[in-house]
């Protein structure tokens, strides 16, 4: 009869152990090589194997002529393993619970642990626009780029989104760059802008980028289209301090 092998290991032998035991529980009492050849497990991993199994009382050894032999202990011994291993986890169970509340303020403390997500395609960037309408802080500091906005979104879509973004209530700030140069219409409550003239031949920007709460959303909108948004109190903080001093640069 053989012995399943995986059964042996959800008493806590290891894959291993569990072989050798097999091994050895199907053979009866062998010599180390028998017992390698009938797991499968090299000679010199075996000897570790049965030193592992005896410390766990589950094999013992015994001469027989010239031969050392080990033979399987009852499996009845598994049950007392068990019972080991269930008040090594109340242990630690134990030790857990004592020393959780210090734990857990020392992950407070640590400090703050960047995420950084990654969409792809216009919908990507749909998703994050749908995000930037449910804010803490009802301000958003914007380098736009608005040629590149208006050949991916429609001007329906654009009016939408806008229309929406002013019903919640937030306020756009806004540094900017058009081929065709600055809005004519005046901007409203909602959105406070500042153009960014081209200079030196220079392409302006290719990317949106947006300081929202203490998120960065960047959205590369000609090319391959993605949006990537870092949410980092310090990349914010960085962003927007480099935003400011443009801004304070900038003609209205």
């Amino acid at each position: 009869m053989q012995v399943p092998k995986n059964n042996l290991e959800s008493f806590g032998l290891s894959e291993k152990e569990a072989a050798v035991y097999a091994a050895a529980l199907e053979l009866g009492a062998s010599t180390a090589d028998q017992l390698a050849t009938h797991s499968g497990i090299k000679r010199s991993t075996t000897y570790l194997q049965i030193e592992q199994l005896q410390e766990k009382g589950l094999m013992s050894t015994f001469e027989q002529g010239k031969k050392t032999l080990f033979a399987p202990e009852s499996p009845d011994n598994l049950e007392r393993l068990l019972e080991k291993q269930k008040k090594e986890i109340e242990l630690k169970q134990s030790f857990l619970q004592k020393e959780l509340p210090d734990l857990s303020r020392l992950f407070a403390s640590a400090g703050e642990r960047p995420i950084v997500r990654f969409y792809q395609g216009k919908e990507g960037i749909v998703t994050v626009r749908e995000e930037m309408l449910n804010l803490k802080v009802q301000e958003t500091y914007i380098y736009f780029a608005a040629d590149e906005m208006e050949a991916l979104f429609s001007d329906e879509e654009r009016d939408t989104y806008t229309a929406r973004r002013v019903a919640a209530g937030i306020r756009n700030n806004i540094i900017y760059t058009r081929k065709k140069g600055p809005f004519a219409d005046e901007p409203s409550q909602f959105s406070h802008r500042k153009y960014l003239r081209d200079v030196s031949n220079s392409p302006g920007f290719a990317t949106d980028i947006v300081v929202f709460d203490n998120k960065t959303a960047f959205f590369s909108m000609a090319g391959t289209v993605f949006a990537i948004v870092i949410e980092s109190e310090k990349v914010s903080r960085s962003v927007l301090t480099i935003f400011k001093e443009l801004w304070e640069r900038l003609e209205d």
